[in-house]
C-alpha cells in the first residue's frame, strides 16, 4: 500500500477527469452503457469529489454529498459517502481509504456530525472508524397474499422525468430513527435513471407529491423490486400496500425493504406455507436480513447532544480511539480520538478532558457510534466491539441508549 503522504490526490475537475471516471465506473460495473454514463455528470456536479491519480489520470474517486440522519426524533448533519470507486489498475494501493479519510475531514470542516456509507462487504471501512449499522429486513412475497382490506385511489404515473418531485417527497417523508435525506435533488435523477425498467406510482396532495413507490420491474410476472418508497403517515403507507396488492393478479413476487413502522409478516397470509411452497423457485417467498451500511461520528459533541435520556443521569469518562488518523495528511481534523467527559440525561453533552472519580468507558469510534444509535447495547459491545467499562456503567448505558432499530430508508 502506498504512503498517503506521497499520493497524488486532488479535487475532481469535470473537464479533466470525467472520461477517466466514466472508465472507472464501467470497469467496476456501476454503469454499463452510454445512457447510464450520461447521468454520472449530474451526480458529480453536486457534493464533493476527490480523485487519486496515476500517470496524471484519475484511477480512484470518492464522492460525498450533504444530508441529514434522524437520531431518535432529531436530525444530525450527515456526510453521505455515495461512491467509493477504484479502477482495475489501482487496486490495493490504499487510494480508496486515503480518499475516504480526507472526505471525512472535509465533512467535519463543512459541519457534518456523522458520516454514513453503504458497504461492499464488512471490514474494509472498519479501518476508517466505521461501525456496522442495523439489520435491514428484505421481504419477498406474493402481493396477492397481503392482508390489506382497504380501497385505494387511482394513482398518478411517475417517470424518471419526475425526479424533482420524487426527491421532494423523499425529503418530506415520515422518518423514523436512522432515516436519511440526501440534499441534492440531482442524486435522485441518477437513482431513477439507473433502475432497470423502472416506473413509479404515487399520489398528490394538491401540487405536492405526497406518497409514492418507485419500482424495478422484471418480466411479466415479476419480481417487482421496490427501489424507493415515501409516505407521510401510516394511512398513506397502507394505501401504497393496497396498491401493491392489486398487482397480485399478474405479478407473483414483490421485493420490499420492510418499512420501520410495521412488521410485514403480520400482513401476509400464511407466510411460512408460501415460503415452503415456493422454495428454490424464481418467485421464492423469503425473508432476508442483512446490514448493508455503516456509520461513524466525525463530531462527538454534536452527536451526543442529540441523545436525550429521561432517567437518572449517566456521567462517565470516555477514552475514545479513532483508527482514521494514519490515513490523514496535514489536516487540521485528526479524527475524534481522545478523552471526553460524557453526560447522558435531559441535556446530553460531551466535553474534552477527564474527571477524577468518574467511571471510564474505553471504546473505538466504531463502537461508540454503534452505541449512540442503539445498534448494539453497551454490554453486548464488550463481546463484539472491544468496549470495556465497569459493570454498573454498562448497565446504565444499556438503559440510557436503548432505541428503535435504525433504518436509513434511502439506499445509497
Amino acid at each position: 500500500m502506498s504512503d498517503p503522504a506521497n499520493m497524488d490526490i486532488r479535487l475532481y475537475e469535470e473537464a479533466r477527469d470525467l472520461n477517466a471516471v466514466k472508465r472507472i465506473w464501467y470497469e467496476i460495473g456501476w454503469i454499463e452503457n452510454a445512457e447510464d454514463a450520461k447521468y454520472l455528470r449530474d451526480v458529480l456536479r453536486v457534493g464533493k469529489s476527490l480523485v487519486a491519480m496515476i500517470d496524471d489520470e484519475a484511477e480512484c474517486l470518492v464522492h460525498t454529498v450533504p444530508g441529514q440522519i434522524r437520531c431518535i426524533d432529531e436530525d444530525l448533519d450527515m456526510c453521505a459517502i455515495v461512491a467509493v470507486t477504484t479502477s482495475r489498475r489501482a487496486r490495493k494501493k490504499g487510494f480508496a481509504q486515503a480518499l475516504t479519510a480526507r472526505q471525512l475531514a472535509n465533512g467535519a470542516r463543512d459541519g457534518a456530525a456523522i458520516a454514513v456509507l453503504g458497504i461492499f462487504d464488512q471490514g474494509f471501512y472498519d479501518l476508517l472508524g466505521f461501525g456496522t449499522g442495523s439489520y435491514e429486513h428484505q421481504v419477498s412475497f406474493d402481493p396477492a397474499t397481503l392482508l390489506i382490506d382497504r380501497s385505494f385511489r387511482t394513482p398518478s404515473r411517475l417517470t424518471k422525468a419526475n425526479w424533482r418531485e420524487i426527491h421532494g417527497a423523499m425529503t418530506r417523508r415520515l422518518r423514523a430513527h436512522g432515516g436519511c435525506v440526501l440534499h441534492p435533488p440531482e442524486i435522485m435523477k441518477a437513482e431513477l435513471a439507473w433502475t432497470e425498467n423502472g416506473f413509479g406510482l404515487g399520489y398528490y396532495d394538491g401540487k405536492e407529491l405526497s406518497h409514492f413507490f418507485w419500482c424495478e420491474a422484471k418480466s411479466e410476472n415479476g419480481p417487482y423490486h421496490i427501489a424507493g418508497m415515501a409516505y407521510r403517515d401510516g394511512d398513506e403507507l397502507l394505501e401504497l400496500l393496497a396498491l401493491l396488492k392489486a398487482f397480485g393478479d399478474q405479478v407473483s413476487l414483490v421485493v420490499l425493504m420492510e418499512p420501520p413502522e410495521l412488521q410485514l409478516q403480520l400482513l401476509l397470509k400464511q407466510p411460512f406455507r408460501n415460503r415452503r411452497n415456493t422454495k428454490g423457485s424464481k418467485h421464492e417467498n423469503i425473508h432476508r436480513s442483512f446490514a448493508w451500511w455503516q456509520l461513524r461520528m466525525i463530531n462527538v459533541a454534536a452527536c451526543v447532544a442529540k441523545r436525550h435520556w429521561h432517567g437518572p443521569e449517566v456521567r462517565f469518562n470516555l477514552d475514545l480511539t479513532d483508527p482514521v488518523e494514519p490515513f490523514l495528511v496535514e489536516d487540521n481534523w485528526r479524527g475524534v480520538g481522545g478523552d471526553y467527559v460524557v453526560t447522558f440525561g435531559e441535556t446530553s453533552k460531551a466535553t474534552s478532558g477527564s474527571e477524577t472519580g468518574l467511571p471510564t468507558l474505553c471504546a473505538s469510534v466504531n463502537a461508540f457510534s454503534r452505541l449512540l444509535f442503539g445498534i448494539v447495547s453497551a454490554s453486548s459491545a464488550t463481546l463484539t466491539d472491544g468496549v470495556t467499562a465497569p459493570d454498573n456503567l454498562l448497565k446504565a448505558l444499556d438503559a440510557a441508549l436503548v432505541s428503535p432499530s435504525a433504518k436509513l430508508t434511502w439506499d445509497f
